[in-house]
């Protein structure tokens, strides 16, 4: 592909994005060629050699900016490994795009260098000249040597000049940006039958014949769904309990400890005297998450609560209360309502129940198949989906006015990409004689109306979408551009990253 547009002069770009780290995956930890080596090279990209202090320079700036997006939430030791993969490939992305202007005939001068570096501000002395002694002294501190900083800039220069001529290849038309503006604002309200086929009819029989048969010829049916349901046929002990919380802060000081050792001691003394366990948990427990209901936490197995709690709670007796139990929550007193021994179902047990279920749910999509069908011929003869549903006492589900999304949700049946993309191709009114099969339900669709956006509302937005439109194709364009060339290199064993140099900080 490549070889294609630079035959044909045709080059693209998405801009400064690659020289902020900006979309493209990340380069170390994906497959790239993280090479040990022996020499001064951080990376190297083709001909070029880049430093370490060029990497690190660029690390720098990639931290800085991150630092910044994240605030207090930054934390330097766990984004480590990312700050060294983002600086990693924003300098192979900037030395490919250097590397193929420079290919297709791109030239920096010198004279260009020279006027860009006359055109810096901070090489300036009070009468505006500029500062030669001020130039020599920043490029010996920052990069060594002046033709160090030159390479650099010299591939700079050559990548802008890659940036600026293919930017302008990649274009979108005000007519293009006013379609995709007309799709994302246009909306659609539905009506539509949503029908289960796995729900099993409310007056689906027992035939146990049918069982029979069923277990005789596929009896592994039977067996996959009881292992699907094994938290059903095979429970573990359970236990029923409420609990009072006064909480305690791990490291509390004696004192601390003692002020709750009390409370706590005094909510025992109301629970012995013989207040209601829910009221006094509903009035003084600090667990937020069951104060509200009386302190019940429910029926839970063993190991679901930290063990000091666990052990008393499988215990105790059913109906009594425990004196003061410390975790490192705090303090708590536990009450145990109930016990449930353990429960284990063979697949002997429950494999007729299971062949039931399996012919019930085999009824119950051979009927909705049926009744989409049905629904299905009825619009084909020119009923609408709200006539043919009503006539077969089907239920009907209205929406809001919906927009186009790439997921496609709707709501009610969740992720419905053909659906949704067949409702704004039909007109107010029209029905569609689809039948959609979606994750777990059948569907057809009417339109009930169409909403059009205003050619004001679409001029508002007209020179937004193309700007958003324009970065996407480039972005994209890109994207297959960096990755073929990066891939060529790397199959010549003309990138390397030197492991031994990249974050050894």
């Amino acid at each position: 592909m490549l070889e294609i547009f630079r035959r044909g002069q045709r080059w693209w770009t998405a801009g400064v994005v690659v020289f902020v780290g900006g979309v493209f995956a990340v380069f170390i930890g994906l497959g790239g060629p993280l090479q040990s080596g022996s020499d001064a090279a951080a990376i190297q990209v083709g001909p070029y050699r880049l430093g370490l202090s060029e990497y690190e320079r660029v690390r720098a700036q990639r931290d800085q900016e991150i630092q910044q997006a994240l605030g207090e939430a930054y934390d330097a030791r766990r984004l480590r490994d990312t700050v060294d993969a983002a600086a990693t490939r924003i300098l192979i992305e900037r030395a490919i795009l250097a590397l193929e202007a420079k290919e297709l005939g791109l030239t920096v001068s010198k004279r260009e260098v020279e006027r860009e570096l006359l055109s810096l501000p901070g090489f300036r002395d009070a009468s505006g000249r500029f500062d030669k002694e001020a130039f020599s002294n920043w490029v010996g501190y920052e990069f060594g040597s002046e033709k160090a900083f030159l390479d650099q800039q010299r591939r700079a220069s050559l990548a802008a000049k890659l940036l600026q001529v293919i930017r302008s290849q990649a274009t979108v038309s005000p007519g293009e940006a006013r379609v995709a503006v007309k799709r994302r604002l246009e909306g659609v309200q539905i009506v539509y039958v949503a029908l289960d086929p796995s729900s099993i009819p409310e007056d689906f029989e027992r035939d146990e014949a049918a069982v029979e048969a069923l277990l005789a010829t596929r009896e592994d049916a039977a067996r996959l769904l009881f292992e699907q349901r094994s938290d059903i046929y095979d429970i573990p002990e359970r236990t029923r309990a409420r609990h009072i919380l006064l909480r305690l802060k791990p490291g509390a000081s004696e004192a601390e400890q003692a002020e709750v050792e009390t409370r706590a001691q005094a909510v025992v003394e109301r629970l012995e005297a013989g207040e209601d366990f829910a009221a006094v948990a509903e009035e003084v427990s600090e667990d937020p998450g069951s104060a509200v209901s009386g302190g019940d936490l429910g029926y839970f197995p063993r190991g679901q609560m930290v063990p000091e709690f666990d052990e008393v709670a499988f215990t105790l007796e059913p109906g009594s209360h425990s004196d003061l139990v410390s975790t490192s929550y705090g303090r708590h007193i536990i009450l145990v309502e109930d016990r449930k021994p353990a429960e284990v179902k063979s697949f002997e047990e429950v494999k007729a129940d299971l062949a039931f279920e399996l012919l019930g749910q085999e009824e119950g999509s051979r009927r909705a198949r049926a009744s989409a069908e049905g629904l299905s011929q009825a619009i084909r003869a020119g009923q609408s989906l709200e006539q043919a549903a009503r006539a077969e006492e089907l239920s009907l589900e209205r929406t809001g006015v919906l927009q186009r999304r790439p997921d496609g949700f709707i709501p009610g049946l969740g992720a419905a990409q053909d659906l949704m993309a067949v409702a704004f191709s039909l007109e107010s009114g029209e029905s569609s004689d689809r039948v959609f099969e979606l994750a777990d339900k059948l569907a057809l669709v009417q339109v009930l109306e169409r909403a059009e956006p205003t050619e004001e509302e679409i001029a508002a937005q007209l020179e937004t979408e193309q700007e958003a439109l324009e970065s996407q194709k480039l972005n994209a364009y890109l994207q297959t551009w960096i990755d073929e060339r990066r891939n060529q290199l790397i199959q010549d064993n003309d990138l390397v990253v030197n492991q031994d140099l990249i974050g050894r900080g």
